[in-house]
């Protein structure tokens, strides 16, 4: 009873109490004793759809607009740009939900257009600096401390301090860096930025990527010139949703493996590191432990292998073009001895594709070749012994022997070889030899589409994590290559090769069983294609044959996203299609209301999640739970 009295008196005063606590908070307010915790905000935006801004004058800045440019495309994320060099005011930006800038000239930008990009972000829009720079009028927006424009400096390698994206916080794997043949030092303000979290920073500890949040809106800043390499290009869809605060993209989701140079004529003596671990010659090896490996990771991660078959290694660029090689080496199987490359390619064609790698290893160019006629010759020879050797329908793919090829070369491969459609040249590399290449038509032939190879090799390399990561985050896309030949690439067989070309440096075992340490390139494979599957388990491997037709397929679609407080609403011109929502502002995607798609995946990253769908229909209705 005094229970009950108690709590009836309380209810009788708790008009009272409220009243004076109210009171309270009105005074403290009014007298600034407190500060007012502004409720979260979320981003808003009818269609996003980005700025850029660059100037042409700006070499370095507009190597990054091209990039950004690129990236925006394969993510179809809508873009539009001003350049600086033309006019230094910007548009009405309440119609974009994200402004990019792209150029060290920023400092053309006056007080008035700076307070412009000031109210935008604080009204919720996104800024992303992309390109280092630096403006006096938006230093404190940026971070910078007040004064004059910071020194420059100079860094190696980027170490992340959260997983800004899927794999690419690994203590274990360390740093990533740009490529030898890139600028190795990155070119950066030796600052430190006030009331920002560093995403990440060099070896030296100078930051390089911060987060400030100003107002309702967002700051993400570059203090580097990474984004104007290729190499790095896959850091910046991430970049603009995560600085947007939400946003979608879409990826072709497509993972390809090709396996060059096989099957080939293989060493036939006892070559260094097999020779010690399993006294075997490359035929032997090549037949009783590289291929059933290979097949053993294929089942392991579902991989569909393309395999590229060389018929010789001969230097021949004149008739007769003969096929001794490739007859050459011999099994034994049931008492009888076998051609092991004919044999090999059976076995191929009935489990995975059998791709073009060429008659010979010779690049098809007319430096090598001399004439078009001698290469249509020759490859109407591969085409002949092809069909002659029953190994199934005629190739769609072909993969340039040494990645080189010239507009000669792919004219009479057209001719010998009408089958074929694509071509799987290399992402990076000279142009002008047939490298640096997009996904899409070739720039020599619009009837020949081109997937090139991104990653390489056994090894999660810094560098071949950086173009893994990037693919899978700008694109969806996993385009990888190895040769069977990669363990004996090493000092012992080859002491007169340069370090950096040698793909087994290290001249590590195939396995390393014998020895009990696993530490062969077969373990290293092992770890790249789990680091893959760790992080992008909704990758959907598939022959390059299969990949043409969504490739194709995928970039005649439009996108188009729109975010209000409580749902999203995506539109396709076609479907299905995969697409990914990031988001950055504490709401997450209910599950359980999802309206014409079909969820995939989520990753729960530190302070954002991104989730993977596929669209069933082309408009997709997605409602969020707001954060209590």
């Amino acid at each position: 009873m005094r229970a009950l009295g108690r709590i009836s008196g309380f209810v009788r005063f708790a008009p009272l109490i409220l009243a004076l606590i109210l009171g309270a908070l009105v005074f403290l307010a009014a007298t600034g004793r407190l500060e007012c915790v502004p409720l979260p905000s979320y981003a808003v935006f009818p269609q996003q759809k980005v700025l850029v801004v660059h100037d042409s004058s700006d070499p370095g800045g507009e190597s990054a607009y091209r990039e950004i440019s690129a990236a925006l495309h394969y993510a179809k994320i809508s873009m539009e740009s001003v350049d600086l060099a033309e006019t230094s005011s910007l548009p009405d930006l309440t119609s974009y939900s994200c402004l990019v800038l792209s150029t060290e000239k920023i400092y053309k930008l006056d007080r008035s257009q700076a307070e412009r990009i000031r109210r935008f972000v604080q009204e919720g829009g996104g800024l992303a600096v992309l390109y280092r720079g630096w403006n006096p009028y938006l230093a404190d927006l940026f971070g910078f401390p007040e004064g004059k424009i910071p020194p420059f400096s100079k860094a190696h390698g980027v170490e992340f301090k959260c997983d800004f994206q899927p794999g690419i916080k690994d203590e274990k794997l360390g740093l990533l860096t740009l490529s030898p043949e890139d600028e190795p030092l990155i070119s950066c303000f030796d600052i430190r930025p006030k009331e920002a979290e560093v995403i990440a920073a060099s070896s030296e500890g100078i930051p390089l990527i911060w987060l400030r949040r100003c107002g309702k809106g967002r700051v993400l800043y570059w203090n580097a010139d990474w984004l104007a390499y290729k190499r790095a290009r896959g850091l910046i869809p991430q970049s603009i949703l995560c600085a947007q605060g939400a946003g979608g993209m879409t990826i072709a989701n497509v993972g390809v493996f090709y396996i060059d140079d096989f099957p080939c004529y293989p060493p036939l003596g006892w070559l260094e590191p097999v020779k010690s671990e399993y006294g075997l010659s490359g035929v032997d090896f090549y037949y009783k432990h590289w291929y059933p490996d290979i097949v053993k990771l294929g089942r392991k991660y579902g991989i569909k292998y393309s395999f590229f078959v060389v018929f010789n290694y001969n230097a021949k660029t004149e008739p007769p073009f003969d096929f001794e090689q490739w007859k050459y080496a011999k099994i034994r199987l049931n008492g009888q001895d076998v051609p092991f490359t004919i044999y090999m390619a059976h076995q191929i064609a009935q489990h995975y594709e059998l791709g073009l790698h060429g008659y010979n290893h010779v690049s098809l160019t007319l430096k090598n070749w001399k004439s078009e006629d001698q290469m249509v010759k020759a490859l109407r020879a591969a085409r002949e012994q092809w069909i002659e050797d029953g190994l199934g329908d005629l190739p769609l793919s072909y993969v340039p022997p040494h990645n080189i090829y010239d507009e000669h070369g792919i004219k009479a491969l057209r001719e010998a070889f009408p089958s074929i459609k694509v071509i799987g040249g290399i992402y990076l590399g000279k142009f002008e030899e047939g490298g640096n290449r997009e996904f899409g038509p070739d720039p020599w032939d619009e009837e020949i589409f081109d997937i090139p190879r991104l990653t390489e090799g056994y090894f999660l390399t810094p560098q071949n994590r950086l173009l893994l990561i990037g693919g899978l985050n700008m694109l969806g896309v996993f385009s990888h290559f190895i040769h069977p030949d990669d363990v004996y690439d090493n000092p012992v067989n080859y002491p007169e090769k340069a370090r950096w070309s040698w793909r087994n440096p290290e001249t590590l075992p195939w396995r390393g069983d014998l020895n009990g340490r696993k530490n062969g390139l077969y373990y290293h494979l092992d770890e790249l294609l789990d680091f893959v599957s760790r992080n992008y388990p909704w990758l959907r491997y598939m022959f390059v044959k299969d990949a043409y037709k969504e490739f194709e397929r995928y970039f005649d679609i439009k996108a188009s996203f729109s975010f209000s407080r409580e749902e999203l609403k995506a539109v396709f011109s076609d479907a299905p299609v995969y697409f990914q929502i990031r988001l950055d502002d504490g709401r997450r995607i209910n599950l359980s209301e999802l309206e014409n798609c079909q969820f995939v995946h989520v990753y729960e990253g530190e302070g954002y999640y991104l989730y993977t769908f596929k669209a069933l229909r082309r408009e997709v209705r997605l409602k969020f739970i707001l954060p209590m």
